[in-house]
């Protein structure tokens, strides 16, 4: 069976650089001589005329417009280098075997826009394909709009990714600066998974508001999944399900962190960092184990569900929600299943409102933990205390309130599915420490070279690296250098600061048993 690869990778250090590219080409040698995978091969100068050989590659265009040469359970690799333009994908695989898009390791592939207009820097149609671990941004430096509303015309507002293809993963693609949204799965998009993706810095700033989201989606049939992935800082909103005339019901959306969205663009009362609904109904939700987080400037919605149409049914289950005013909104849903979540907020805890004929002694809505500092009446616009609360609308029966802060730390670890050694770390530091130790032991073999890179400064050195002896790792918190957006934006972007940190862990496992660097950890993309 030939195989396409794609390989875009990240910049590396030094020594674990070489190390990456050892462990790739042992991989990828083994493969070659036993004649289970072809590789194709795409680069800056490569040609429509190439063969995708190594020694007469393909260009991107050429590659993406699915050559006859490509069939399901391909691969192509791409080469380091900064492809310019807008690129359309037409591959299509199948239900047994996807083509995957992937990175070369040890080099860095980085899709530039370059300010040109169009739906879409990377739009993929096709299906049963899997982009994975490349760069998408766009160099252009205008980002103020004199036009207000979602389309203006006066500046390129091209989205990062625009899917419109089915049964498409996203996976481990760094989506930044891009003009419009970083991440759009439109309807036609069945089955599509985002996973594992860093999107910040999208978006543009109107004479209205910020605009672009770090994710917009919309889906009717099958499920959307949405899981391990990093959305901060952009103009807008960070997930933004939402529709006016079209559909939001299935999305299932875990271990995503979301954090400071709309805070370039200066505007403090439409950044969500979650927001699902609009105004056709939505259903089939699941929420669980994210985590969010505004500073106290803030007060938008931390999280908010649902608007003033009948949602159908949601979980919400298991998340951390801290900033916002309110922290949570919660409209209109006939069947809600809340349990497990710490909110914590600086003013109203959560705003609830109740679709006509519903009594949400139905509600499974029970055994959280709100925090509610200075506060004594932080529930609904009708100010309640927690009793009130509880009595009026007979959940919570077993929750705790306190007015007092948490102490100590939280910290989640996420395991990537389709990268042995690769992280998140997210942070909640109650204590304010200078640095908090984290038990890397469940994602780190001992022996193994590690580093550890701040997700808000990630185009700089690691912050630690180093070879991992067991136990716990400090991982400093008082952190106050980051990235800053590209063009010309009205607000600095600032460092979330000591109570709140992500964090990237790359490390090479001694012994890559699964090779599952080059499998799905579902499907087998090579075959034997």
């Amino acid at each position: 069976m030939k195989s396409i690869i794609i390989i875009i990778s990240n910049r590396l250090s030094g020594v674990f650089q070489t190390i990456i590219k050892l462990h790739f080409f042992l991989i990828f040698l083994f493969f070659t001589c036993h004649s289970f995978a072809t590789a194709f091969h795409v680069t800056v100068d490569g040609s429509a005329n190439g063969d995708g050989s190594e020694f007469s590659p393909w260009d991107l265009r050429t590659a993406l417009s699915h050559p006859p040469s490509v069939t399901p359970g391909d691969t192509i690799w791409l080469h380091g280098g900064t492809y310019k333009g807008h690129f359309f994908s037409d591959l299509t695989g199948s239900e047994e075997s996807n083509i995957i898009v992937r990175q070369f390791p040890g080099e860095r592939a980085t899709i530039d826009g370059v300010g040109q207009t169009g739906s879409g820097i990377l739009s993929i149609k096709g299906s049963y394909t899997s982009y994975w671990g490349f760069v998408i941004t766009d160099s252009n430096t205008q980002r103020l709009s004199q036009i207000p509303g979602s389309f203006p015309s006066d500046i390129p507002n091209a989205t990062g990714v625009n899917i419109t293809g089915h049964h498409i993963k996203l996976i481990n693609v760094i989506v930044h600066d891009a003009p419009g949204n970083g991440i759009a799965a439109w309807i036609q998009s069945i089955d599509t998974e985002i996973y594992g993706c860093i999107v910040y810095h999208n978006g543009w700033m109107g004479p209205d508001r910020g605009h672009g989201h770090a994710f917009y989606s919309q889906n009717l049939n099958g499920t959307k999944v949405v899981m391990d992935n990093l959305m901060f800082n952009n103009f807008s909103m960070g997930i933004h399900v939402y529709t006016e005339n079209g559909s939001i019901q299935g999305f299932h959306i875990e271990g995503n962190s979301s954090f400071n969205n709309g805070i370039i663009s200066g505007d403090t009362r439409l950044t969500a960092n979650a927001l699902i609904g609009g105004s056709q109904p939505a259903d089939r939700i699941v929420y669980r184990n994210n985590y969010t987080f505004h500073n106290s400037l803030i007060i938008a919605d931390n999280v908010r569900f649902g608007y003033d149409v009948a949602n159908g049914d949601i979980i919400v289950k298991d998340n951390y929600m801290m900033g916002g005013f309110p922290v949570l909104r919660i409209n209109n849903w006939n069947s809600v299943e809340l349990t497990g979540n710490t909110i914590l907020g600086f003013g109203k805890l959560v705003y609830m409102e109740v679709p006509s004929g519903v009594q949400t002694s139905s509600y499974d809505w029970d055994n959280n933990a709100y925090y509610a500092g200075t506060h004594d009446q932080p529930y609904n616009h009708i100010s309640l205390t927690f009793d009130q609360w509880k009595q009026t609308y007979s959940i919570d029966a077993n929750s705790l309130y306190t007015t007092e802060a948490p102490t100590g730390t939280k910290v989640f670890t996420r395991p990537n599915k389709y990268e042995s050694g690769r992280s998140y770390i997210t942070v909640y530091n109650w204590d304010l420490r200078g640095s908090v130790d984290v038990d890397l032991s469940d994602v780190i073999e001992e022996g193994a070279n590690y580093e550890i890179f701040d997700i808000e400064y990630l185009d700089q050195a690691p912050l630690l690296a180093g070879k991992y002896e067991g136990g716990s790792i400090s991982i400093p918190m008082n952190l106050t250098q980051k990235s800053q957006p590209i063009g010309n934006v009205p607000t600095a972007s600032k460092h979330s600061g000591l109570e709140f940190g992500v964090y990237l862990l790359k490390s090479i496992p001694i012994y890559q048993e699964n090779n599952n660097y080059l499998t799905d950890t579902k499907k087998s993309f090579i075959k034997k």
